[in-house]
């Protein structure tokens, strides 16, 4: 599966393959390709959206600028021909904010990377399709990988990995119960 995003200035897209995400940025700067195994994919999504602080001044100032003008014009009668001008810009300026204003949704990794991906591009439902299909991918992999009875290992080992499975969503309490249980049994059996 593959998500296409694109920007003013950069092309962003995400490819899921058996074991790791591929990521691709088209910019300015040039092009860049970068891989994030599944393993390294922590569990969580955060949702986060950039603001401009001074564009949002200029816009508040812009507004309260226009605002006294168009008051000082009806108070000395002289029309609002005078406020056409600051009004407009203040508008212009509050259309430029809220388009300029970007919702993210970020996924960390365990070495404190971040994958980075435009809420809205191209669309919402699009984005939830991928992310719904990055982890079901991701949960499918680990399973086949990691969620096994290793009888060469020890205990402490054994249930690290199996905690560790829980903790990523990739197996369920009863699950890492049963497991443990079943592997407890299975040494205690070979050990007679």
């Amino acid at each position: 599966m593959e998500l296409h995003q694109k920007t003013l200035f950069e092309k962003r897209s995400f490819y899921l393959l058996s074991n790791k995400l591929k990521l691709y940025l088209k910019s300015e700067a040039g092009e860049h390709e970068n891989y994030i195994s599944y393993e390294n994919l922590k569990g969580e999504a955060k949702i986060s959206c950039r603001h401009n602080s001074r564009f949002l001044f200029v816009t508040i100032t812009m507004v309260t600028f226009s605002t006294c003008i168009l008051l000082q014009s009806f108070i000395t009668n002289q029309g609002f021909i005078y406020a056409i001008l600051p009004l407009s810009t203040a508008l212009l300026s509050a259309v430029l904010y809220r388009y300029r204003q970007q919702n993210y949704i970020i996924l960390e990794t365990c070495d404190r990377r971040k994958v980075v991906f435009l809420r809205d591009k191209p669309n919402r439902q699009a984005l939830e399709q991928f992310l719904a299909q990055l982890w079901l991918q991701r949960r499918q992999y680990l399973r086949e990988k990691y969620f096994y009875i290793n009888y060469d290992c020890d205990w402490k080992q054994q249930t690290d990995r199996l905690r560790w499975l829980l903790e990523q969503n990739v197996i369920s309490n009863a699950e890492y119960r049963f497991a443990q249980e079943d592997w407890i049994i299975d040494r205690s059996y070979q050990s007679r």
